[in-house]
């Protein structure tokens, strides 16, 4: 049976919070917000980035917009920052050459396509689904729906791989199965609705 994957990007394909974390701390530490790596790091592993600085927008009163594209203006320009996560381009090649497919859909912007050809997986993918798009963000399904129509997509056969448990809600509300990637580094926590739970993107071989 052909698979299909949908891919998030950061902390998933690219392990881009070492370039993320100081980025939301700078935006925060200029309106007077001090929050330790440790603190940012899980907060945007729980939820988002976007969530947590709509939030602490509102505790400081500034309107989150403003911390949101503060931010977005630093991590495009961390791109030189992000490699890879560790066997993501054994795990997508050896899937393809199995006749599977690949897929992203990710909350970010203009930057995920020179960030994905600067790793070296941008040749892997079918279609990359980002931000600019409007979809809207995770966990609406809205943007896997549309790629699995596209593409005539069988929920049977198709998982959305993520990092968090905003990935794990989008593949549950769009009807297909979820692969959570626990990097174990990583403060994040199974959410008990995922379909599987990987710790190397290389043990996805083995569910398919």
């Amino acid at each position: 049976m052909q698979y299909s994957f949908i891919w998030d990007m950061d902390g998933t394909l690219v392990d881009s919070y070492p370039a993320i974390v100081p980025a939301v701390q700078k935006v925060c530490a200029e309106y007077g917000l001090n929050v330790s790596p440790e603190y940012v790091y899980s907060q945007v592993i729980g939820t988002s980035v976007g969530d947590f600085l709509t939030k602490s927008g509102k505790e400081i009163g500034i309107d989150p917009a403003i911390l949101i594209g503060k931010f977005n203006i630093l991590n495009d320009s961390c791109i030189d920052a992000i490699r890879a996560v560790r066997h993501a381009g054994e795990a997508l090649s050896g899937l393809r050459q199995a006749g599977h497919q690949h897929f992203v859909y990710t909350h970010r912007g203009a930057s995920c396509v020179p960030i994905l050809k600067h790793t070296g997986l941008y040749p892997y993918f079918t279609e990359i689904v980002t931000a600019s798009e409007g979809f809207p963000r995770k966990p609406a399904p809205d943007a896997i729906l549309y790629l699995m129509k596209k593409y005539g997509l069988s929920p049977s056969g198709c998982f959305y791989v993520g990092d968090r448990r905003v990935d794990v809600e989008a593949a549950c509300n769009a009807g297909i199965g979820s692969i959570l990637y626990l990097d174990p580094a990583s403060p994040g926590k199974p959410c008990g609705m995922e379909t599987h739970i990987v710790t190397d993107l290389l043990d996805i071989r083995q569910i398919v």
